[in-house]
């Protein structure tokens, strides 16, 4: 059982390094796309994309429309503010490491919680044996 613990807090810590390294790459990229101010260009061409008729099974196309709309008015929105989005970009460069310090934390979590169950486990298959 114990064995069994171990390995499944083994698979949750590779699991969540891995979505903290994610995560993180992301925020980079992220943060180079809006200091460089391609994020207004990729928002707009993808709000003018034509709507695929085969997305009308699930959504109403003009709900579709509507969320292009508002991409669009929302971009207007962002070009008044555009001279701030490389300032932006390097303020989102500071996240990186404070995802690095909650992965910290949910490490000491998970870990302390494994060892809790571990202690737990040991000590009542010492009160079955007695």
């Amino acid at each position: 059982m114990k064995l069994a613990l171990w390995f499944g807090c083994a698979l949750l810590a590779l699991l969540w390094t891995g979505g903290a390294a994610l995560t993180a790459a992301l925020i980079q990229w992220a943060a180079q796309v809006l200091a460089s101010g391609g994020a207004v260009d990729w928002a707009q061409a993808a709000a003018r994309w034509p709507v695929p008729e085969w997305i009308a099974l699930w959504v109403d196309p003009q709900v579709v429309r509507w969320a292009q709309e508002a991409v669009l008015w929302a971009l207007g929105l962002m070009g008044s503010l555009s001279a701030g989005l490389p300032m932006a970009g390097q303020v989102v460069g500071w996240l990186v490491p404070l995802v690095w310090v909650l992965w910290g934390l949910g490490m000491v979590v998970l870990l302390g919680l494994a060892l809790g169950v571990h202690v737990w486990l040991g000590r009542r298959t010492a009160r079955g044996r007695a």
